[in-house]
């Protein structure tokens, strides 16, 4: 049976960094979403091709594979931003958590007149 590692650095947040990662997130979500909007502005698909014979069928094909993908790179490109989002939030919450922890602490210091090790 394998034994697990023992992680002895802990868990860091280095709060700056992560903000700015999660604006980087923010904008590329946005860009995304700017190129697909040129995507979708094309969406006539095959009907450009301008044949009602032989090639419908695959310019139906090809227009709906366009239309499948615009909707999957829709998805991505909210989860990008989403993504952004919520490690913006994380960041928040845990700066808050590590605050009000550490004036409580402080708190009960001042209040025990003992210290802590």
């Amino acid at each position: 049976m394998a034994s697990l590692r023992h992680m002895d650095g802990g868990f860091e947040m280095t709060h700056g960094s992560l903000e700015v990662s999660a604006s980087h997130l923010r904008v590329h979500g946005m860009e995304y979403q700017a190129a697909l909007q040129w995507l979708r502005e094309r969406r006539d698909g095959g009907a450009s091709w301008g044949d009602d014979g032989l090639m419908s069928f695959l310019a139906s094909a090809y227009t709906e594979c366009t239309h499948t993908a615009l909707d999957a790179f829709t998805h991505m490109g909210n989860v990008i931003g989403a993504t952004g989002d919520a490690l913006s939030t994380a960041s928040r919450q845990v700066s808050y958590v590590e605050d009000d922890t550490t004036h409580l602490l402080l708190t009960l210091d001042g209040e025990s007149g003992g210290s802590w090790v």
